[in-house]
């Protein structure tokens, strides 16, 4: 891929995703927009029934049989100082908009250790992992149950996953590193920008999650069958949202989110779901935070 090819790529998502931001856009208008006429229908209805209701006059009734100068004097005044009040109409106090739950930030664990450029990972840190079904991935033992059940009910529920990549030991972090920097170096750019740019999308070996063993790629079957690599469009497949609403579910949270490139450092990655926990998980996914901004809160 030659320089100006890969700058068009780039363009043309940039142009998909003002796309998808203006039809984001217009279709919360039209929600707003049918939730105002909706109100004001049920408005109008609310005073037109409280004319409608047969309320009995101050004024003494012409067709009554009493006679008017038994009346009181003053139909309001029934006893002297005291006012009766007029019948008010029942008004409905709006209810408030439903709100996201607010749970109690838990408590940091083994699960939820931030490794990134920032903060890399401990030269001596050991992990224990075991085979992922006969995938030939690995994955933490004490996170592997979830994974394989988040698959497994995946697969119940008509979405077949495959897990494309999961723990990787330093030295193959480092080989996948240095071939994305070539491939930068071959577009053209100087040693340190491709660094730069290859860091975008590969971790820096110290720095990959997948080293941790509680990182999992997962994408369809099907996906990874008819595409040469994971890219952005994988947030387009029905297998995507299902992972995103359930993953929580089982302690995953959808790593490098959209639009937390300045937080996270590394590009949007749909395919990408880190093991924190499940009360962590939650939390995470319900407050819309990023693993950085859990620590940092």
């Amino acid at each position: 891929m030659t320089k100006e090819q890969a700058e068009k790529l780039r363009r043309e998502r940039r142009k998909k995703r003002l796309r998808k931001k203006r039809i984001k856009a217009f279709t919360m208008l039209f929600i707003i927009v049918i939730l105002l006429c909706g109100a004001g229908f049920f408005a109008i209805n609310g005073v037109m029934s409280m004319f409608s209701k047969d309320n009995p006059s101050s004024q003494p009734n012409p067709d009554s049989n009493i006679s008017s100068d038994i009346q009181p004097e003053n139909q309001e005044n029934v006893i002297e100082g005291q006012t009766q009040p007029e019948s008010a109409p029942q008004v409905t106090e709006p209810q408030p908009e439903s709100q996201p739950p607010q749970t109690e930030k838990p408590e940091q664990s083994w699960s939820t250790i931030l490794v990134n450029i920032e903060h890399p990972m401990a030269s001596d840190y050991q992990v224990e992992v075991r085979e992922i079904f006969n995938t030939g991935k690995n994955f933490d033992v004490r996170a592997a149950d979830s994974l394989e059940a988040m698959l497994n009910d995946a697969k119940k529920a008509g979405y077949n996953m495959f897990l494309v990549s999961s723990y990787r030991s330093f030295s193959y972090q480092e080989g996948l590193y240095s071939r994305k920097v070539n491939e930068y170096k071959n577009l053209g750019y100087d040693e340190e920008t491709a660094k730069s740019e290859a860091a975008k999308w590969v971790a820096v070996p110290g720095t990959s999650e997948h080293s941790l063993g509680l990182a999992a790629d997962i994408v369809s079957s099907t996906w990874y069958n008819t595409n040469n690599d994971l890219t952005e469009e994988f947030e387009n497949t029905e297998h995507f949202k299902w992972l995103y609403e359930h993953c929580a579910d089982y302690g995953f949270i959808l790593r490098f989110p959209k639009g937390r490139e300045s937080i996270t450092h590394i590009s949007y990655e749909p395919w990408h779901y880190r093991y924190v926990g499940v009360e962590a998980a939650k939390y995470i996914m319900e407050n819309n935070i990023t693993l950085e901004e859990f620590h940092s809160n």
